[in-house]
């Protein structure tokens, strides 16, 4: 099967695809992120995939396209002195 064919045919919510990769933050303090790849999505959850292997269900929010983006987000919730972040 075409790899375009299967990412039109595995369109997401938000804008993702089935083997998208996604950025999210590991550790707030230290700013760390890592890469994981869209898998699944159930109706509320992502499942996503790490380069370890390791399979994880996770919220959109906690998704991002860039490691500048998901850093980016953290300043913006330090300033707003709350954590979270939204799905605009």
């Amino acid at each position: 099967m075409d790899e375009k064919k299967l990412k039109e045919d595995s369109g997401f919510p938000y804008g993702w695809n089935k083997g998208d990769t996604c950025v999210m933050i590991t550790n707030k303090t230290k700013k760390s992120t890592c890469e994981y790849t869209v898998e699944s999505y159930d109706g509320r959850y992502f499942g996503v995939r790490s380069h370890t292997g390791l399979y994880h269900r996770v919220s959109p929010w906690r998704m991002f396209r860039t490691r500048e983006e998901a850093v980016e987000t953290l300043s913006e919730s330090k300033e707003q002195g709350y954590g979270g972040m939204t799905l605009g």
